[in-house]
């Protein structure tokens, strides 16, 4: 696997622009009937932003997240701007260089592998939970999800297939009546999300397999089997990592 770093990608904007994300409409941030918003409403507003880029792969470890030009494209002002990666340097999803400018962190390969160790542990309970508790609704939701994630795969979009994919996996957990268990691992995707985003399209896949953990999972919802939904999202957690795991292992 070939990786790309951040200083190889010209003319990248910090934050590119995203939709608003599935199951994300509780994030979004808007001034209904032009009100203005308060200051700590575009802190979080800022902070969002930025979580949401870590979580969706759309920032790359060792990125600096520049203040004043990531204010203008956030449109802010650069105080609530500096608050959120304050925040989110509280919660290690960035760090601070010698100069106290933002970072997202460069992660070893015993970090990332204890990550998917915690991975496996809570996204298998989810997927356990939602088992229980999804309705057919929800179901055919996270049944939609994966076809945009395979539809993305077989075009090679590696970006959209790296959006879809979390989305089916925050989907999982509120499927699941999981509200803290969703906190605890929006905090693990944050510093995961950025490995997914060095991975060269051509090079970054396994070879494709005749029937993906995804498809597994949606079965196991469908008839309500724990253990099965449990499996299959251990699965999709390991099968996804291995091909990085070798990669970190070549860097370290």
């Amino acid at each position: 696997m070939n990786f790309i770093l951040p200083t190889e990608v010209p003319g990248r904007t910090l934050l590119p622009a995203r939709p608003v994300a599935a199951g994300d409409a509780g994030d979004a941030y808007a001034a209904p009937g032009g009100v203005a918003l308060s200051r700590e409403n575009l802190s979080q507003k800022a902070y969002l932003r930025i979580r949401s880029s870590l979580i969706y792969s759309e920032l790359r470890p060792g990125q600096k997240l520049i203040l004043r030009p990531l204010a203008a494209e956030l449109g802010l002002s650069p105080t609530p701007v500096r608050e959120a990666l304050l925040r989110l340097v509280s919660e290690q999803a960035l760090t601070l260089d010698e100069r106290g400018s933002a970072l997202v962190p460069v992660i070893g390969l015993d970090e990332f592998r204890e990550i998917v160790e915690i991975r496996s542990d809570l996204e298998g309970r989810a997927a356990c939970r939602a088992a229980q508790r999804a309705t057919d609704a929800e179901i055919g939701q996270i049944a939609d999800l994966a076809a945009l994630y395979d539809r993305a795969s077989a075009a090679g979009d590696r970006a959209a297939m790296l959006g879809h994919n979390a989305d089916l996996h925050r989907l999982v957990c509120r499927v699941a009546r999981a509200p803290l268990i969703l906190r605890i691992l929006e905090g693990i995707w944050m510093r995961i999300g950025p490995v997914y985003a060095l991975t060269v399209p051509a090079a970054c896949e396994p070879a494709p397999l005749a029937r993906h953990p995804h498809d597994d999972l949606i079965d196991a919802l469908r008839s309500h089997d724990g253990d099965a939904a449990r499996a299959a999202a251990i699965s999709d957690i390991r099968q996804g990592s291995s091909v990085l795991e070798a990669s970190l292992a070549e860097m370290a």
